[in-house]
């Protein structure tokens, strides 16, 4: 059996056995339930600048800076009307990121949508998702907007299991919508 430590615990990973499973669940369960999504503070930006990054290293094999400005002053960036940046936190370790951003007439965009590496795979993502749409929902936005590469199955797959549906492909974007 498969075993990782996350957090100070070894969890299993790669279980063949019924009883495993029950554990795996039972220890997915414990580490959603440990998370605090919060929204971004001074004390996380470097962090999450990091891990947006690193995802972009990891998917790109580089990182143009020029591309990013937005990740050199979250709190900032992030605070006008119809904004939000959230990170999501475990033991004050952040292991997630997300956004929304005012695209107008009723719609936000998500975006910065970012897990650390050994945290993928446990849900963290949808969490994240749900929790920005229900604060778009709050701020009264109807729709939700996105776009992400093509080649990111794991990202489209994502969305396309929280209920976003293709609206566009261009070059070698998907760009994908949910009503709210």
């Amino acid at each position: 059996m498969k075993t990782t430590t996350v957090n100070g615990k070894t969890i299993n990973a790669g279980m063949p056995e019924v009883c495993d499973k029950k554990l795996a669940a039972a220890e997915l369960k414990m580490i959603k339930s440990d998370i605090k999504i919060v929204q971004i503070s001074k004390d996380h930006e470097t962090a999450a600048k990091e891990l947006i990054l690193n995802g972009f290293q990891e998917r790109f094999g580089f990182i143009d800076h020029s591309l990013n400005p937005d990740l050199n002053c979250l709190t900032d960036t992030y605070n006008g009307e119809g904004t939000l940046f959230l990170a999501g936190l475990i033991e004050n370790e952040l292991v997630c990121t997300g956004a929304m951003t005012n695209e107008g007439n009723g719609e936000c965009r998500l975006q910065r949508m970012s897990v650390k590496k050994e945290y993928r795979g446990q849900g963290i993502a949808t969490m994240m998702v749900r929790q920005l749409e229900d604060c778009a929902k709050a701020a009264g936005y109807r729709k939700v907007v996105l776009e992400t590469n093509i080649a990111w199955d794991s990202a489209v797959n994502l969305y396309k299991r929280c209920g976003y549906k293709e609206y566009k492909l261009e070059d070698e974007m998907i760009h994908l919508s949910k009503e709210i």
